[in-house]
């Protein structure tokens, strides 16, 4: 369980890191605070909805896309 729990809380810190740095960017399409996706986030882990590891899935899809639209 603490396994679990210290990936959870480096999968937060990550995003955390991610999240306010797309903030301090300014753009339109980021308008949510860091703060409030990272709730949102920790609130479905917390009540088993979505894993840390579907989140990591999730955001690497996330990251090809990027990627990907950005390539183009």
């Amino acid at each position: 369980m603490a396994n679990k729990e210290e990936r959870t809380e480096q999968l937060l810190m990550d995003l955390r890191e991610e999240l306010q740095i797309l903030e301090h960017q300014n753009k339109e399409r980021y308008k949510w605070s860091a703060s409030t996706l990272l709730g949102v986030i920790a609130l479905l882990i917390d009540k088993g909805v979505i894993t840390p590891e579907e989140v990591e899935m999730y955001k690497t899809k996330a990251e090809m896309q990027t990627f990907h639209t950005q390539k183009d």
